[in-house]
């Protein structure tokens, strides 16, 4: 819509407002005549009469009653548009909306965004925690600005997914338990023990059964959940070991022992954003800082091994 137009459906919207041209003029802060003339190449380029002229008055015609209601919603949505705008000069990166699978959003990006927030005050940041599946639909229906998930089946061509770590399984055992002298596990030595696993939901599950049907191991399995923490927290009541991502077991190490296990299956960590639409300078940063802490936190797990890829490959 071109500058003149708006001008135009300025001064339609004003004399609306206010009764008059006269005071529509005064409210626009331009002359009567002009608002006459704004008027009159509005009706000229669109054909169709928006006023009755009777003794120097305007009065609104049906067809201008009509087109008033569409100018209504274009002038709200033009100062919400100016309003955001203001609100971003003011505090730089405004507000961040991020989407996270729990094995990321309960631990490790919260301390992300301290480390954030405290080079950026003025961020605001809503975190909302879900599992993979839903991250991708909040990313693709714009309710958040950036998501942490799995890879899902059939994600959508509209979104592009950063590649931050791939990461193995570890397992994590209760203080004190009999395998924690041995620096790395095989899935034999867990032929003896309870266990608690991740949901049928989570696709870590399908991998860890098909990790055991190779070795032909048939294991206990006492608690189904969908987090790894939960799983963690089991681990530490003594209902069982678990295998879990290294990033969760990072912020239960000292409660619980860890170890690495051979072989194993990988949790793939990514990044999500609308494709064609280059994320905000804010959730960039976020993106890289939530790459850079993945395998600093990882490395520090005795026996740790993880791939992260150059930069953040997209896929």
């Amino acid at each position: 819509m071109s500058r003149a137009r708006i001008r135009q459906l300025e001064a339609f919207h004003a004399v609306l407002q206010t009764g008059s041209a006269t005071r529509a003029a005064e409210l626009l802060r331009i002359s009567q005549p002009s608002v006459s003339k704004l008027l009159q190449e509005l009706e000229a380029e669109t054909g169709v009469r928006l006023f009755e002229r009777v003794r120097k008055r305007l009065f609104p015609t049906p067809e201008a009653r009509r087109l008033a209601q569409e100018v209504d919603d274009l002038f709200r949505k033009l100062s919400r548009i100016e309003h955001v705008a203001n609100e971003m000069r003011a505090k730089g990166v405004g507000q961040l909306r991020i989407a996270s699978l729990p094995a990321l959003g309960f631990g490790l990006i919260p301390r992300v965004l301290a480390r954030f927030r405290h080079d950026q005050p003025e961020l605001r940041a809503v975190l909302s925690l879900a599992p993979s599946q839903r991250v991708v639909e909040m990313v693709a229906s714009g309710e958040v600005d950036i998501g942490f998930a799995y890879p899902v089946p059939g994600k959508p061509t509209t979104l592009e997914r950063h590649t931050l770590a791939v990461l193995p399984a570890v397992v994590v055992l209760p203080p004190g338990h009999r395998l924690a002298r041995q620096k790395e596990l095989r899935p034999e030595d867990l032929e003896d023990e309870t266990l608690v696993s991740l949901g049928r939901e989570d696709r870590s599950r399908d991998n860890m059964d098909m990790l055991f049907d190779k070795t032909r191991l048939d294991a206990a399995v006492a608690v189904e959940t969908p987090f790894a923490a939960v799983a963690c927290e089991l681990v530490a009541a003594g209902v069982g070991v678990a295998l879990v991502d290294p990033v969760t077991a990072y912020f239960y190490g000292d409660r619980l022992e860890v170890r690495p296990i051979e072989p194993s299956f990988s949790f793939d960590f990514g990044a999500l954003t609308l494709a064609g639409s280059p994320p905000s300078s804010a959730a960039h940063r976020l993106l890289d800082m939530v790459a850079d802490a993945i395998p600093m936190a990882t490395s520090t797990l005795r026996g740790s091994r993880s791939h992260r890829p150059k930069k953040h490959q997209r896929s």
